[in-house]
């Protein structure tokens, strides 16, 4: 599918009561560390098992087992052949190997979903604006797949449950879309709802209908169109509710291999995030006293030029830094001369950062071309601001920064400033930006989760860019309940 807009949310949103969750955390932890910041090991003492048919596209069904043991904060998962554990208390998902397990955040798989929602609304009105007519998907269709409806939102799907001989059907835009018969057996536990709505996604509607009885339903089914041509059909048929002793299935064996995922995704920087996040990298954190003579000392040995690359960074990391009469720290003295140096890779490199600010293509490409003519012109931080930049040309600007012979590999730019400073957070969230506008929420999480990690206290705090994402998706948390356990402090 397109992707024609990031159209972000958040702008009815309403307040709701205070999660204990953490919104981000550290993704390399090992599983004994997981083990005790969760506490309470309490095992799964319920059980359901489900058959699960799924079409798509009117393909022949594919039908699987699909088995849930809950536990009050936390189920195991069996789809197939993949287990994952679904960690309300400490918002984590992991899926689990043999011996070893990866993790991801809670939030990453409803952020999708928003997102891919906002985004439909976007295509429906391109769509209609082009004069597009047809059997196309509607906004029964969205909610149907992506199992959410905006709050407030003005294209929501009309719905009416209806109920004949004790099965529920559900009707969107006045076409019956899918429904459920309500099961009978022991009331489902809490957290068998944020379960049901990560692995049973329906309509918002038929999942509320269902979570009001307290009981797994016996069968439900939705239908949506993607595209037009024929309905896809998911469908679940209860086989059995069941009562077990399952003990939390993040055993302190298990080995964890985030850091390989990572890796996939960008090369190298896996490992970097780790050694950071565990403050070993590069002898240690930086603290703003010793930042301030690790810029002496690069400019002693290398230069001034060399030490003010560095300046956009130390903001980064420093965001207290205020540069009045009483602050003594280099960086200061190094923004007062860098207008002036001999070397204008320093001045080019804030104005590449200044343009890319003010969404001005050219004047980006006017001043990464006087990057180059600088001695620091492969510096990792001046490529961290060109890959910002460069995120924001269309196809024609881009082909005249390559005819100009400037460097246009995003994620190699942004791979090596990872490499190189990995303890600045901003090049995580860039790096997690990039997945997120390619709707990869999975992966963008990956590195938001390293960046709010980080042994970085200040910038975690006082770093506006880094305040306003925590924000944001403690938010879309607040906004959507049915994704996640609500658990008071």
């Amino acid at each position: 599918m397109l992707r024609l807009a990031l159209t972000m949310l958040f702008t009815v949103l309403a307040s709701a009561p205070a999660f204990a969750q953490p919104v981000f955390a550290n993704p390399f932890a090992d599983a004994p560390t997981y083990r005790a910041e969760r506490g309470s090991l309490t095992e799964a003492s319920y059980r359901v098992r489900y058959e699960a048919t799924y079409s798509e596209r009117g393909a022949t069904p594919v039908v699987r087992e699909l088995v849930m043991d809950v536990a009050p904060d936390w189920s195991l998962v069996r789809d197939g052949a993949v287990t994952r554990l679904y960690d309300f208390k400490l918002n984590r998902v992991f899926v689990i190997y043999g011996d070893s397990f990866s993790t991801m955040n809670g939030l990453a798989d409803v952020t999708f979903r928003v997102m891919e929602r906002q985004n439909r609304t976007y295509l429906a009105r391109v769509m209609s604006a082009a004069g597009a007519r047809g059997d196309l998907a509607d906004a029964c269709d969205a909610e149907s797949e992506l199992g959410l409806a905006i709050p407030g939102s003005t294209d929501a799907g009309a719905t009416e449950i209806r109920e004949r001989a004790g099965a529920f059907s559900l009707r969107c835009a006045g076409r019956e879309v899918g429904g459920f018969t309500p099961g009978d057996g022991a009331a489902a536990p809490a957290a068998f709802w944020p379960t049901m709505y990560a692995v049973m996604i329906t309509h918002p509607a038929l999942h509320q209908r269902v979570r009001d009885t307290g009981r797994a339903p016996a069968q439900m089914e939705i239908t949506y169109r993607e595209a037009p041509g024929p309905l896809t059909r998911r469908a679940w048929r209860l086989v059995a509710v069941e009562t077990v002793s399952t003990p939390y299935p993040l055993d302190a064996a298990l080995r964890n291999e985030t850091a390989a995922t990572i890796d996939q995704l960008a090369p190298g920087a896996g490992a970097a995030g780790a050694e950071a996040v565990a403050g070993r990298a590069q002898g240690g954190a930086p603290t703003l006293q010793s930042w301030d003579h690790h810029l002496r000392t690069v400019s002693r040995r290398d230069g001034e030029a060399a030490a003010a690359m560095l300046i956009g960074l130390t903001y980064n990391m420093f965001p207290e830094l205020q540069c009045d009469a009483g602050q003594p720290h280099f960086v200061c003295d190094l923004v007062r001369r860098v207008r002036s140096l001999e070397d204008r890779g320093p001045w080019s490199q804030l104005e590449v950062a200044i343009a890319e600010q003010q969404r001005n293509p050219a004047a980006a490409i006017a001043a990464m071309q006087s990057a180059q003519n600088s001695r620091h012109r492969d510096h990792p931080a001046l490529g961290a601001t060109f890959a910002l930049a460069l995120s924001q040309f269309n196809q024609d600007q881009l082909a005249q920064a390559r005819a100009a012979g400037l460097p246009t590999d995003i994620a190699a730019l942004q791979n090596r400033a990872l490499i190189a400073f990995p303890y600045n957070p901003a090049y995580w969230t860039d790096v997690g930006d990039r997945f997120g506008y390619n709707y990869e929420w999975p992966s963008a999480f990956l590195f938001y989760d390293v960046a709010y990690s980080l042994p970085m206290p200040s910038a975690l705090e006082r770093n506006q860019a880094l305040v306003d994402k925590r924000a944001q998706m403690q938010r879309i948390r607040r906004d959507f309940p049915d994704a996640t356990l609500s658990l008071t402090p």
